[in-house]
């Protein structure tokens, strides 16, 4: 594909550590294959390019948009939401937001989700729940492991992957003991005209590449 066919990937990168592109060098990799992929690192920059460029999708890698000093962007952001856009919340945002953070974000959006549970545990696609407008439900991965943040107090429609039935704590170590179903590692809901999308996966699992991938429509 042309570079100038290709939409516009923003990684919003506010707290960046230069591990993210190792860790998700799998997911950057086959998100250069298919849109121009742009990152912002300075609240300064971020606000500049969400001027200047349409994007496809926001991609939040971090904690960065829940500090103070980048509320204009946060402003920003919801914005681009409403407005028709795509932002998906993950990499190394789970694992690097406290309690307080995490909670307050999504109050920012009016949205009852708080930070879960965390552990690992095999999750299963949620062919009810809401995603965004013409997308394939086909092309989501089905059912995978992984370890994740999860968020709690979402509403059915919003829960995109749950654990499955009967699913318990996996581990090298400790017995497994039973999860609390009612807690999500993949949640998302419509705003305005847009779509916010959390993924509480914290080990880059192949599973939330192909995830990510088929919230940008695309299953390759």
């Amino acid at each position: 594909m042309a570079t100038a066919d290709k939409p516009n990937v923003l990684l919003l990168s506010l707290s960046y550590r230069k591990f993210l592109d190792e860790t998700y060098d799998s997911l950057l990799s086959r998100l250069l294959n298919v849109s121009n992929l742009k990152r912002a690192k300075k609240s300064s920059g971020a606000l500049r390019i969400l001027s200047e460029c349409t994007f496809k999708a926001i991609i939040i890698t971090d904690e960065g948009l829940t500090y103070p000093e980048n509320r204009e962007v946060l402003t920003k952001v919801k914005g681009y939401i409403e407005n028709g856009g795509l932002a998906i919340v993950g990499l190394h945002f789970p694992n690097f937001t406290t309690q307080d953070q995490f909670d307050d974000f999504f109050k920012a959006f009016d949205l009852p989700w708080r930070r879960g549970d965390y552990h690992r545990t095999t999750f299963e696609f949620v062919q009810s729940s809401e995603i965004p407008k013409g997308l394939k439900r086909s092309s989501f991965p089905w059912v995978y492991s992984m370890r994740v943040v999860h968020v709690k107090n979402g509403r059915p429609h919003e829960k995109i992957f749950v654990p499955i039935p009967g699913a318990i704590t996996e581990g090298l170590v400790l017995r497994g003991f039973p999860v609390d179903r009612t807690h999500a590692a993949v949640v998302g809901t419509m705003i305005g005209q847009g779509a916010l999308v959390y993924c509480g996966d914290v080990n880059a699992e192949d599973g939330s590449t192909a995830l990510t991938m088929a919230l940008m429509g695309c299953s390759c």
